[in-house]
């Protein structure tokens, strides 16, 4: 047989190569992502992605009003938070493990005291305010001159409400000072919660007002006794 045509049915009988045109035009793009990044992964991996896939598909479940409200959150991670709190997949999570609904409440709760008060910066958002480099936020924070939290792998990451229109909010650093035997948390807790000390104010709006001695001394008692 001729050399070319040996070629030429060699071809013909060859698997087609994928091409844009065999993708539905409207299949989104993550989904393609999403095959490559599992196609690449190790079999546990695999395997976890599977049950992560799943359990997407039985939140397609739950009524368009549930969906819409938690695609509306501001990431990725809380959109899950707010579609996993519906009333039907509590009930299956609570099933599943009695533990699963405090640790996803409590991680609503988290997540909830950050946007109520105004959410938080990346670092180099906050170098670029304050004018010094990202390397100096991190040493404030590290002497504990900034409120700094882990939240959600991202990071350090601060809370907007400890910033003003001239930099920090007067008090900040004494406060934290009173503060140092609680974690990043707590700390972020006693600023923006109403305190019993303080006629039920939050210590932040006294801050806000030049009241730095009296929330100091609510933070010295906080530190003794706990949250007040």
């Amino acid at each position: 047989m001729p050399a070319n045509k040996k070629a030429a049915r060699t071809r013909s009988t060859a698997a087609p190569r994928p091409s844009a045109m065999d993708e539905p035009r409207d299949t989104p793009e993550w989904i393609g992502r999403l095959r490559q990044r599992i196609q690449a992964e190790v079999p546990a991996k695999r395997e976890w992605a599977e049950k992560a896939v799943n359990l997407i598909l039985e939140l397609m479940d739950l009524s368009e009003s549930a969906l819409s409200d938690a695609a509306k959150a501001p990431d990725n991670w809380h959109a899950m938070f707010r579609a996993m709190r519906n009333a039907e997949v509590l009930e299956q999570i609570q099933k599943s493990d009695p533990l699963a609904r405090a640790f996803l409440d409590g991680l609503h709760a988290k997540a909830r005291l950050i946007e109520e008060n105004g959410g938080v910066f990346k670092t180099d958002q906050v170098a670029e305010y304050l004018g010094v480099t990202p390397q100096a936020v991190n040493k404030r924070r590290a002497l504990r001159q900034l409120v700094g939290i882990t939240f959600r792998k991202r990071g350090y990451v601060f809370p907007a409400w400890q910033f003003t229109d001239r930099g920090t909010v007067a008090g900040l650093e004494q406060v934290l000072l009173a503060l140092a035997n609680y974690d990043e948390w707590m700390q972020n807790v006693f600023f923006i919660n109403p305190n019993t000390r303080l006629g039920g104010r939050r210590p932040l709006d006294l801050l806000r007002e030049g009241e730095i001695q009296e929330v100091l001394d609510a933070a010295r008692e906080f530190g003794q006794h706990g949250a007040a």
